[in-house]
């Protein structure tokens, strides 16, 4: 990230997903995961920005989830097992943003939150030539 960031408490991560989805919902999301195994993997790109979800309970415990995707062609569900420390850049409302998850299996996840591209609007069709 070049961008100055801000380390997120664990007991703020479920408050802070939840503003994050609520400010971002249908942005563009880039997930990379950086490991020292296989270098940086793209998961996802471009995708509209769903959701992002710290999960406390149930069978995906302690887990950060990032949704993605439209219908109909459906949702990718990243998920960041094991997360230790979440940075951020500062959220501001209407500027892309940045994230940065770190897991305890030594994984680096960023994702990346930029203003989608409108569709440019359709052409006027003239009838009869």
């Amino acid at each position: 990230m070049n961008v100055p960031t801000q380390e997120i408490p664990r007991e703020n991560w479920m408050t802070y997903f939840n503003d994050v989805s609520k400010l971002y919902h249908g942005w563009g999301v880039e997930v990379e995961v950086l490991g020292q195994d296989y270098g940086d993997q793209p998961e996802v790109k471009g995708l509209p920005l769903q959701g992002l979800s710290y999960e406390p309970a149930g069978s995906e415990a302690n887990d950060i989830l990032v949704e993605a995707g439209d219908l109909p062609m459906g949702y990718i569900v990243h998920h960041v097992n094991k997360p230790k420390v979440v940075r951020a850049a500062p959220t501001i409302p209407g500027i892309e943003t940045d994230i940065e998850i770190e897991s305890e299996e030594g994984y680096t996840t960023l994702v990346h939150i930029r203003e989608r591209p409108e569709l440019p609007p359709p052409e006027k069709a003239t009838v009869g030539n």
